[in-house]
């Protein structure tokens, strides 16, 4: 993705796939001004380890007690920014423009941290009431402590199935669903005509949920957008630049993904 940007944006750089292992993430870092780097992508595990390292936290990242992108600055200071909820919001209002006038009540799968990504997403989207379910009910009830003031309800794993009924939005941020994973256990019988469903994940490029939500006639959001849309925020971070989200960006995504898969 970020190579075909550099491409498309006539930016001399790579953008390569460095392995850490977890507890040697700060050297790594520290290294990263001197080997030129203008910034990194994190993924989990790394993104709570960072925070010991880096510099600066943007507010996002502080709340929410992980980054998703190091930026290295110019007096080679590393400053840690959370893009995981931008990228869901972007993605959204990108397909379904109008979601939030026919979005009253939210269901959340998952208290991880792409759920409290997501959760932040739509409390800033102004949704009115947001419902988190897990596996781990004393996660979700975490998740919903982070932001006491805001209307979040949490409810049992075991009535998941029920809350669909009562839900405008749906959105998983389990792993369920994703390659290699089992597909999440999630009916859709009783979802309203007019629900939205989204999934973060993206390999595979359609989970199950989100065919089983096609075959209804519900509206689908997949997780690829999220991805792509991060890209953005990070880009005007590192270089100045809002690039553009091209089908042709898509596409390539779809191919390389499909391919590796």
């Amino acid at each position: 993705m970020h190579n075909t940007l550099m491409q498309e944006n006539h930016v001399r750089g790579v953008y390569i796939p460095i392995e850490i292992k977890p507890g040697t993430l700060g050297p790594a870092l520290e290294s990263l001004p001197k080997l030129g780097f203008k910034g990194v992508n994190l993924t989990m595990p790394l993104k709570q380890e960072a925070i010991a390292t880096v510099d600066e936290l943007d507010p996002v990242g502080k709340l929410m007690g992980a980054v998703s992108c190091i930026v290295v600055r110019q007096d080679n200071s590393l400053l840690g920014v959370n893009n995981d909820w931008i990228g869901f919001r972007d993605n959204l209002n990108t397909t379904f423009p109008g979601w939030k006038s026919t979005t009253q009540s939210a269901l959340v799968l998952g208290a991880g941290g792409g759920g409290l990504a997501i959760v932040y997403a739509l409390l800033q989207e102004g949704v009115e009431e947001i419902v988190i379910t897990n596996r781990s009910q004393e996660r979700a009830e975490q998740v919903a402590d982070i932001f006491r003031d805001r209307n979040i309800v949490v409810r049992p794993w075991a009535e998941r199935h029920s809350l669909v009924a009562e839900s405008d939005l749906i959105v998983n941020t389990t792993n369920q669903g994703m390659a290699g994973q089992t597909p999440l256990d999630l009916s859709l019988e009783l979802a309203k005509t007019d629900t939205i469903v989204a999934d973060i994940i993206y390999v595979p490029l359609e989970t199950t949920l989100i065919t089983d939500a096609k075959s209804r006639g519900l509206r689908t959001v997949g997780g690829l957008g999220m991805l792509l849309h991060q890209s953005r925020p990070a880009w005007k971070l590192w270089f100045g630049i809002d690039p553009e989200i091209t089908e042709n960006l898509r596409s390539i995504m779809e191919l390389d993904i499909k391919h590796t898969n």
